[in-house]
């Protein structure tokens, strides 16, 4: 198994990135397993995170230090990373998180005991800033095909609606062979949010998934990011469902469409409304609930929110999304 790991990086702080990296490239100290580690540097301004990006690729030969001349956002580093991948199976990998011990050798044992496999993923953890790291939900056991222990297949349309649902599986706990992947057309270009599932819901249209129930990747949470930016509390954020609606591959899942975007429009609303911006969390809000005016439980459950106060509230009662805080108002 070569694996070619892409890795955007904008401006992360050097011991990150440095931990990101290692956490790889010390996997495997042969030129089998980890391939390439693709640094695709999406016009950095930190002078700090050009220099470690330049003192990772000194240190091992592996690494391959790519500069976007400016700043377009992850789903742009990828595909220009995808364009420099030799490798036969292609990884993930973002600049502050970590591959977890094990994880390469549990992928090469799928890969070498399933040839057939070409999309290979795992479970992962919420690196908390405390230290602690819960694990993420899994893909439901029950939707699976039992292979080997701790090994299950998914596939078919099945697949493509738990894709489409929920996110059950970090990109970074994947691999993909370059062929499935090129097929897939990469990542929707001029995207910030959403490029991830939407590439994982196409894969799911073109190959089996073989999911490993360990937990191989870490997620770090708790600090500034793309998903705690203020970019994230603006309408164009959600709109990866409106390509995905729009998909050839995706078509026949328009139920799904409408479940996921109702549900992510009434995220938007909630975090609108905890970072003070009442006006655009009603807005929001109502605009989920007309796309399923049935749910009119979910609005009124809303309403009492933004008259009464979030302080003390259950707030999962009407939305399950990721709660985050900005850095500043957009």
């Amino acid at each position: 198994m070569r694996i070619s790991l892409i890795c955007p990086v904008y401006d992360t702080p050097p011991p990150l990135l440095r931990a990101a990296a290692r956490s790889v490239l010390d996997a495997t100290p042969g030129a089998s397993g980890i391939l390439q580690l693709i640094l695709v540097d999406d016009a950095s301004r930190a002078a700090p995170t050009r220099a470690a990006l330049q003192q990772l690729a000194v240190e091992d030969a592996r690494v391959l230090v790519l500069r976007s001349p400016r700043n377009r956002g992850p789903a742009s580093a990828r595909n220009l990373g995808l364009e420099a991948a030799i490798g036969d199976w292609i990884g993930f990998l973002d600049a502050d998180d970590l591959w977890l011990p094990g994880h390469l050798e549990r992928l090469a044992s799928v890969a070498a005991t399933h040839p057939d496999a070409a999309w290979i993923g795992a479970g992962h953890v919420l690196l908390q800033p405390g230290g602690g790291c819960p694990p993420a939900p899994r893909l439901p056991a029950a939707e699976g095909l039992p292979l080997a222990p701790g090994l299950r297949r998914h596939e078919g349309a099945g697949l493509t609606r738990l894709m489409l649902a929920n996110f059950w599986m970090h990109l970074g706990a994947m691999v993909v062979r370059r062929a499935v992947l090129r097929q897939a057309g990469g990542f929707a270009e001029g995207l910030s949010y959403g490029e991830d599932i939407h590439l994982m819901a196409r894969l799911s249209t073109l190959a089996p998934l073989h999911y490993l129930e360990a937990e191989g990747y870490a997620w770090r949470r708790g600090r500034p990011s793309l998903t705690s930016s203020a970019a994230r509390l603006r309408f164009d954020s959600l709109r990866v469902h409106q390509i995905a609606a729009q998909d050839p591959l995706l078509r026949g899942f328009a139920r799904e469409h409408r479940w996921a975007r109702y549900k992510a429009t009434k995220g938007l609303a909630l975090n609108n409304l905890l970072a003070g911006r009442r006006a655009a969390a009603l807005h929001a809000a109502l605009r989920a609930w007309l796309l399923d005016p049935r749910e009119v439980h979910d609005l009124s459950h809303f309403l009492r929110l933004w008259l009464g106060g979030t302080e003390g509230r259950d707030l999962r009662r009407y939305s399950q999304a990721e709660q985050f805080s900005v850095r500043s108002a957009p």
